[in-house]
Parts: C-alpha cells; sequence; structure tokens
C-alpha cells in the first residue's frame, strides 16, 4: 500500500474536445437552433381611431395602461400589459414602439410587437 496504491487511486486525466462548443461556433445551414419570435400583444383603438397593419406608434404607460400615440393623440391602448412588459417598457424610459402586424375586424383587437 505505497506508492503503488497511491497512483491506481488517483483519477485519471481524459483529454477531450468540448463538442459542444465545436458545435455551436460552426456555421451550418442545417442547424436545429430555436428561433425567437417576438411577442404579440392584444390592443384596442382609442374613439374609433383607424389603425391599419404596419404602423407604428409610440408607447407609453398611463396610469397602468400602455397608451399607444400617433403624434398627441392617443391611437391604441394596451389593457392588460404584462409584468415583464411594464419592467421593459420602464427600464426603456418609460417609452417603445408598437407596431400592428395583424388585425381582426369584426372585434376591433389588434395583435401589437413590442420593440
Amino acid at each position: 500500500m505505497g506508492a503503488d496504491f497511491k497512483a491506481r487511486a488517483k483519477r485519471s486525466f481524459e483529454k477531450c474536445w468540448d463538442n459542444a462548443a465545436v458545435a455551436a461556433n460552426t456555421p451550418d445551414l442545417f442547424a436545429r437552433g430555436i428561433d425567437s419570435a417576438p411577442s404579440r400583444y392584444e390592443a384596442e383603438a382609442i374613439g374609433g381611431a383607424t389603425v391599419s397593419v404596419g404602423e407604428s406608434f409610440s408607447v407609453r404607460m398611463e396610469s397602468g395602461q400602455l397608451v399607444g400615440r400617433r403624434g398627441t393623440s392617443p391611437v391604441i391602448l394596451l389593457a392588460n400589459p404584462t409584468p415583464n412588459l411594464r419592467l421593459s417598457i420602464e427600464q426603456g424610459c418609460n417609452i417603445a414602439r408598437a407596431s400592428v402586424v395583424a388585425s381582426d375586424p369584426i372585434s376591433g383587437i389588434f395583435e401589437v410587437t413590442i420593440h
């Protein structure tokens, strides 16, 4: 039980490549990465304002609701913003840009993405 035991009991060191790092740094046309899409939120027009798909508005927090404005007049309202959305807008100096991506003409509800 001398030097022989100590040599047999120690952990063996194995050299290997970090395959995950190699795969992450190798551009591949067929890589299976997760695509991320921007979150969409429901908004409604204020006071019969006309809103079309593709328009952008500046959005601010006003008394717990997100109000989108065209110039100085309010146009869209996001009544129930999520806590994460509130936090991100507060960290962005209480202003963001909302783009209308879809509309439902029957209900008058619009889908917007916040940038």
